[in-house]
């Protein structure tokens, strides 16, 4: 976390004279955030480690605890919490749960150690699991019953996979799609190609995780008819010089962006400082109609966040530094 040791120049990439917007010059808001509620202790008596992929859904925040290696949700109010799934070899059992989804009544886990999908209710009754072949610790996400996720596939030069969850044991079928950036050495095409793919409501929105860079596609024909390229914020131009101040590694890269989020048409990405020290605590309000607009940017009270969730007001948001989960107003 916070380790720097690549070397690029984020700024002089070809495929970026495509199709982009760039908001520089337009009035942008700057507000430092207070926390409303924290606790560093679940209400069933429980401590957290570290979470992974905080979402908010009826209410309730659901997240991955990783030394538990279970499903938590927590209700707004941070003063109940559910679990579900839990650590064992079983088929109703989690070895090393890294991502989820929700729909309807169900939530869907990605268990790295089985590769498979293994779906529960939310009262915590196992339904089935599904085998897969592609998996992504980044944001995902369903769309008429077909999974989207970030997969680089070195024969078609794609960025993108999506494949359909009404096999009933098995992925048999798929689909390769998007854009990927190319870099200079093979290795950093595979591992520097990571995306964040959130759900809008006519488009999709794929976050790179170390270039300042948002895609958005469409469903319908997979087409990407924007770019945003958002290098013109002071925190990424501090990012950009230091990493290239830093010796080159084709094994390795630094991703600024954490983590990222969207609700009601609006991208969120909380953004690290990439310095002597290190920080986590800067968000993006990014707007998406009718172009992409920066329109906000967030100081979150504490130092270093892992990830976050939004609704209408508030941000929720895990502190690394003290472990615990903080409900902070906008």
């Amino acid at each position: 976390m916070g380790k720097v040791d690549h070397k690029i120049n984020l700024l002089l990439i070809p495929f970026l004279l495509l199709n982009y917007s760039c908001r520089e010059n337009e009035t942008i808001k700057n507000i430092v955030c207070n926390i409303e509620k924290s606790i560093n202790v679940l209400p069933d008596s429980t401590f957290m480690s570290d979470l992974r992929k905080m979402q908010l859904y009826d209410n309730w925040i659901y997240f991955i605890e990783e030394n538990s290696r279970e499903l938590i949700g927590i209700n707004s109010n941070l003063n109940e919490n559910i679990r579900i799934g839990s650590f064992g070899l079983g088929p109703g059992e989690l070895i090393d749960p890294r991502n989820f989804f929700l729909q309807g009544d169900s939530v869907f886990i990605v268990d790295f150690g089985s590769m498979s999908i293994k779906c529960f209710t939310l009262e915590n009754t196992y339904v089935n699991n599904l085998k897969i072949k592609f998996v992504s610790e980044q944001r995902i996400f369903v769309h008429n019953n077909y999974l989207y996720l970030s997969s680089f596939n070195k024969s078609t030069k794609t960025s993108l996979v999506r494949f359909p969850l009404t096999d009933r044991h098995e992925v048999t079928s798929k689909e390769f799609f998007g854009n990927s950036f190319v870099f200079d050495h093979p290795f950093q095409n595979i591992i520097r190609n990571k995306r964040d793919l959130l759900k809008g409501n006519e488009y999709f929105y794929a976050v790179s995780d170390n270039l300042p860079i948002i895609e958005k596609y469409n469903y319908k024909n997979e087409s990407r008819p924007e770019l945003f390229d958002y290098s013109f914020v002071p925190i990424i131009k501090e990012n950009i010089r230091f990493i290239n101040s830093k010796p080159y590694s084709p094994n390795s890269y630094t991703a600024f962006v954490r983590d990222s989020y969207i609700h009601k048409e609006a991208l969120y990405l909380l953004i690290s400082k990439q310095a002597d020290k290190f920080s986590a605590n800067t968000v993006l309000r990014i707007d998406l109609e009718p172009n992409f607009n920066l329109n906000t940017i967030y100081r979150l009270p504490g130092e270093i966040y892992s990830t976050f969730c939004v609704d209408d007001n508030s941000f929720y948001a895990f502190n690394y530094e003290t472990s615990s989960i903080e409900k902070i107003k906008m």
